[in-house]
C-alpha cells in the first residue's frame, strides 16, 4: 500500500514499541504518539490513513470515556483516518460504543499479533482513495466496504450482545447459535 501510514497513540511506550516493531515492516510506517494533546497537530501534519488509538490515558483510568472522546473529535474531522481503537480493559459495551462513535473495530490488549496485522491492513486498504481514472468518471453510490467475514462475524457477536443487554442466552438466540457456539466465537474474537 503505497504511501499508507499508521499513527499510534497510547501512553504506554511499551504498546507504541511492540506495535511499531509488528506493524512497521509487516503493514505500513507507524508513528507513535503518547500524549492525547499531541493528536489533532499529528493528524494534521501527517494524514495518516489508520489510527491506532488507545481508550484510557493515565494511572487508574478504565472507562474508555477519554479514547470515545477523542474518536468523537477525530471523527468530526474533514477527512478522518480509518480508526482502530484498541484498549486491555475491554468490554462488550465499551466495543459497543467505540463502533458506534465510528471506530473499524476493536482490538484488545494484548493483541493477538496476527489479527492485528490482519485488522490494519484491512483498516488501510478501505483508507486507500480510487484510482484517478475512477475519480474521473461519474461518481457511483459508494458501496459498504468489503470486511472479511471474521470481522462481520465479531460485530454481529459485538452487536447481538449489546442488544441483549449481555444476556449470554439472549444473545445466543438472537444469533441463531447454541450457548456453546457463541461462547467459542467470544473466545475466537478475544470478547
Amino acid at each position: 500500500m503505497p504511501d499508507a501510514s499508521i499513527l499510534l497513540l497510547d501512553d504506554d511506550p511499551d504498546v507504541g514499541l511492540a506495535a511499531q516493531l509488528l506493524l512497521q515492516r509487516r503493514v505500513a510506517p507507524v508513528t507513535c504518539l503518547r500524549r492525547p494533546a499531541e493528536l489533532a497537530a499529528a493528524i494534521t501534519a501527517l494524514r495518516p490513513q489508520l489510527l491506532l488509538l488507545d481508550l484510557n490515558f493515565g494511572p487508574g483510568r478504565t472507562d474508555g470515556a477519554q479514547g470515545l472522546r477523542l474518536l468523537g473529535d477525530v471523527q468530526a474531522l474533514p477527512r478522518p483516518p480509518v480508526v482502530v481503537v484498541m484498549t486491555a480493559y475491554a468490554d462488550i459495551d465499551l466495543a459497543v460504543q467505540a463502533l458506534r462513535a465510528g471506530a473499524w473495530d476493536f482490538i484488545t490488549k494484548p493483541w493477538d499479533n496476527v489479527r492485528l496485522v490482519a485488522t490494519c491492513r484491512e483498516a488501510l486498504q478501505r483508507a486507500q482513495p480510487e484510482a484517478p481514472d475512477a475519480a474521473a468518471s461519474t461518481p457511483a453510490p459508494v458501496p459498504e466496504p468489503v470486511r472479511s467475514l471474521a470481522v462481520q462475524e465479531r460485530a454481529a457477536v459485538l452487536a447481538a450482545m449489546a442488544q441483549a443487554e449481555g444476556n449470554l442466552s439472549a444473545a445466543a438466540r438472537l444469533l441463531g447459535l447454541s450457548r456453546a457456539a457463541l461462547y467459542r466465537r467470544l473466545d475466537k474474537h478475544g470478547l
